[in-house]
Protein backbone atom coordinates (compact mmCIF):
# COMPACT_ATOMS: atom_id res chain seq x y z
CA UNK A 1 0.00 0.00 0.00
CA UNK A 2 1.52 3.38 -0.94
CA UNK A 3 2.56 5.65 1.97
CA UNK A 4 -0.01 8.30 1.02
CA UNK A 5 -2.83 5.74 1.12
CA UNK A 6 -1.64 4.51 4.54
CA UNK A 7 -1.96 8.03 6.00
CA UNK A 8 -5.45 8.39 4.53
CA UNK A 9 -6.54 5.01 5.86
CA UNK A 10 -5.02 5.72 9.30
CA UNK A 11 -6.75 9.13 9.48
CA UNK A 12 -10.10 7.55 8.56
CA UNK A 13 -9.63 4.81 11.16
CA UNK A 14 -8.87 7.39 13.89
CA UNK A 15 -11.93 9.44 12.88
CA UNK A 16 -14.22 6.40 12.86
CA UNK A 17 -12.89 5.19 16.21
CA UNK A 18 -13.42 8.62 17.79
CA UNK A 19 -16.97 8.79 16.40
CA UNK A 20 -17.80 5.28 17.63
CA UNK A 21 -16.67 6.19 21.15
CA UNK A 22 -18.64 9.45 21.34
CA UNK A 23 -21.84 9.53 23.47
CA UNK A 24 -24.02 10.62 20.54
CA UNK A 25 -22.76 7.83 18.33
CA UNK A 26 -23.65 5.25 20.94
CA UNK A 27 -27.10 6.64 21.67
CA UNK A 28 -28.43 6.71 18.12
CA UNK A 29 -28.08 3.93 15.51
CA UNK A 30 -26.24 4.92 12.38
CA UNK A 31 -25.98 3.50 8.91
CA UNK A 32 -22.77 1.65 8.08
CA UNK A 33 -20.18 3.70 6.27
CA UNK A 34 -18.86 2.55 2.91
CA UNK A 35 -15.33 1.22 2.89
CA UNK A 36 -12.71 3.81 2.04
CA UNK A 37 -10.97 3.37 -1.24
CA UNK A 38 -7.79 5.40 -1.50
CA UNK A 39 -7.19 7.16 -4.75
CA UNK A 40 -4.11 8.94 -5.94
CA UNK A 41 -6.15 12.04 -6.76
CA UNK A 42 -7.78 12.43 -3.35
CA UNK A 43 -6.22 15.12 -1.16
CA UNK A 44 -4.47 13.76 1.91
CA UNK A 45 -3.76 15.82 4.97
CA UNK A 46 -0.09 15.88 5.80
CA UNK A 47 1.15 15.34 9.31
CA UNK A 48 4.19 17.11 10.59
CA UNK A 49 6.93 15.07 12.22
CA UNK A 50 6.16 16.84 15.52
CA UNK A 51 2.48 15.72 15.42
CA UNK A 52 3.41 12.15 14.52
CA UNK A 53 5.78 11.82 17.51
CA UNK A 54 3.39 13.18 20.17
CA UNK A 55 1.82 10.46 22.32
CA UNK A 56 -1.95 10.21 22.52
CA UNK A 57 -3.31 11.73 25.76
CA UNK A 58 -5.17 8.47 26.52
CA UNK A 59 -1.96 6.43 26.56
CA UNK A 60 0.04 8.71 28.86
CA UNK A 61 0.63 7.41 32.35
CA UNK A 62 -0.67 9.77 35.04
CA UNK A 63 2.01 11.25 37.24
CA UNK A 64 1.94 10.05 40.85
CA UNK A 65 0.93 12.44 43.61
CA UNK A 66 3.84 14.65 44.57
CA UNK A 67 5.30 14.39 48.03
CA UNK A 68 5.90 11.54 50.43
CA UNK A 69 3.66 8.49 50.44
CA UNK A 70 2.10 7.00 53.59
CA UNK A 71 3.37 3.54 54.56
CA UNK A 72 -0.21 2.22 54.85
CA UNK A 73 -1.60 4.29 51.97
CA UNK A 74 -5.18 5.32 52.71
CA UNK A 75 -6.03 2.09 54.58
CA UNK A 76 -7.62 3.62 57.69
CA UNK A 77 -8.34 0.16 59.15
CA UNK A 78 -4.59 -0.30 59.66
CA UNK A 79 -4.85 2.19 62.55
CA UNK A 80 -6.93 -0.09 64.78
CA UNK A 81 -3.84 -1.00 66.84
CA UNK A 82 -2.68 2.66 66.98
CA UNK A 83 0.39 1.80 64.87
CA UNK A 84 0.00 3.18 61.36
CA UNK A 85 0.89 5.86 58.85
CA UNK A 86 -2.02 6.82 56.59
CA UNK A 87 -3.02 9.53 54.16
CA UNK A 88 -6.05 11.34 55.55
CA UNK A 89 -8.64 13.79 54.31
CA UNK A 90 -11.48 15.69 55.95
CA UNK A 91 -14.27 13.36 57.09
CA UNK A 92 -12.07 10.26 57.50
CA UNK A 93 -12.81 8.11 60.57
CA UNK A 94 -10.19 5.95 62.22
CA UNK A 95 -11.53 3.25 64.53
CA UNK A 96 -9.11 2.61 67.41
CA UNK A 97 -8.90 -0.36 69.77
CA UNK A 98 -10.65 0.63 73.01
CA UNK A 99 -7.64 -0.40 75.12
CA UNK A 100 -6.27 3.06 74.22
CA UNK A 101 -9.37 4.70 75.74
CA UNK A 102 -10.40 6.03 72.33
CA UNK A 103 -13.04 4.52 70.09
CA UNK A 104 -12.80 6.81 67.10
CA UNK A 105 -10.76 9.67 65.65
CA UNK A 106 -12.38 11.82 62.97
CA UNK A 107 -10.52 14.24 60.72
CA UNK A 108 -12.71 17.31 61.11
CA UNK A 109 -10.75 19.60 58.76
CA UNK A 110 -7.58 20.06 56.75
CA UNK A 111 -6.24 23.59 56.74
CA UNK A 112 -3.05 24.85 55.09
CA UNK A 113 -1.22 24.92 58.45
CA UNK A 114 -3.02 22.33 60.63
CA UNK A 115 -5.38 19.38 60.79
CA UNK A 116 -8.32 19.26 63.19
CA UNK A 117 -9.12 15.94 64.92
CA UNK A 118 -12.22 15.14 66.96
CA UNK A 119 -12.25 12.12 69.21
CA UNK A 120 -14.69 9.90 70.99
CA UNK A 121 -13.48 7.94 73.99
CA UNK A 122 -14.83 5.62 76.64
CA UNK A 123 -12.26 5.78 79.40
CA UNK A 124 -13.84 8.41 81.63
CA UNK A 125 -10.46 10.06 82.15
CA UNK A 126 -9.09 11.03 78.76
CA UNK A 127 -5.64 12.70 78.71
CA UNK A 128 -5.14 14.77 75.57
CA UNK A 129 -2.10 16.87 74.61
CA UNK A 130 -1.62 19.00 71.52
CA UNK A 131 -2.69 22.30 70.04
CA UNK A 132 -6.19 23.72 70.57
CA UNK A 133 -7.19 20.92 72.95
CA UNK A 134 -10.66 20.72 74.43
CA UNK A 135 -12.21 17.72 76.17
CA UNK A 136 -15.39 16.94 77.99
CA UNK A 137 -16.66 13.82 79.64
CA UNK A 138 -19.72 12.56 81.38
CA UNK A 139 -20.72 9.41 83.15
CA UNK A 140 -24.26 8.05 83.37
CA UNK A 141 -25.03 4.85 85.29
CA UNK A 142 -21.36 3.92 85.39
CA UNK A 143 -20.88 4.34 81.63
CA UNK A 144 -18.41 7.08 80.80
CA UNK A 145 -17.95 8.85 77.52
CA UNK A 146 -15.33 11.39 76.51
CA UNK A 147 -15.33 13.77 73.58
CA UNK A 148 -12.57 16.07 72.53
CA UNK A 149 -10.78 18.05 69.87
CA UNK A 150 -7.18 18.78 69.08
CA UNK A 151 -5.14 20.18 66.24
CA UNK A 152 -1.92 18.84 64.76
CA UNK A 153 0.69 20.53 62.62
CA UNK A 154 3.98 19.27 61.17
CA UNK A 155 6.52 19.35 64.00
CA UNK A 156 3.79 19.73 66.65
CA UNK A 157 2.60 16.23 67.64
CA UNK A 158 -0.20 15.33 70.01
CA UNK A 159 -1.01 12.55 72.44
CA UNK A 160 -4.21 10.83 73.50
CA UNK A 161 -3.64 8.62 76.54
CA UNK A 162 -0.93 6.15 75.41
CA UNK A 163 -1.15 6.97 71.70
CA UNK A 164 1.07 9.51 69.94
CA UNK A 165 -0.30 11.38 66.90
CA UNK A 166 2.09 13.04 64.46
CA UNK A 167 1.39 14.87 61.22
CA UNK A 168 4.34 13.94 58.98
CA UNK A 169 3.16 15.75 55.84
CA UNK A 170 0.71 18.55 55.07
CA UNK A 171 0.33 20.35 51.76
CA UNK A 172 -2.83 21.49 50.04
CA UNK A 173 -5.48 18.83 50.55
CA UNK A 174 -2.97 16.05 51.40
CA UNK A 175 -1.95 15.05 54.89
CA UNK A 176 -0.19 12.04 56.35
CA UNK A 177 -0.92 11.03 59.94
CA UNK A 178 1.27 8.65 61.95
CA UNK A 179 -0.06 6.93 65.07
CA UNK A 180 2.29 5.11 67.45
CA UNK A 181 1.49 3.39 70.74
CA UNK A 182 3.50 4.44 73.78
Amino acid sequence: MPVLARFTAAGLLVTLTACANSPTAQSAPSAPLPAATPTAASPTPTMSAQTQNQPDAKTQTPTPTAGPQAADGSNLASCKDADCEVEIQAGDRLMIDERFGVQRLTVSNLRPDEVGITLLGSSGGLRVEGMNVSTSGNCVNGRCRDEGKLSLAPGKPGRINDMRLELTHLSGDRAILRLTPK
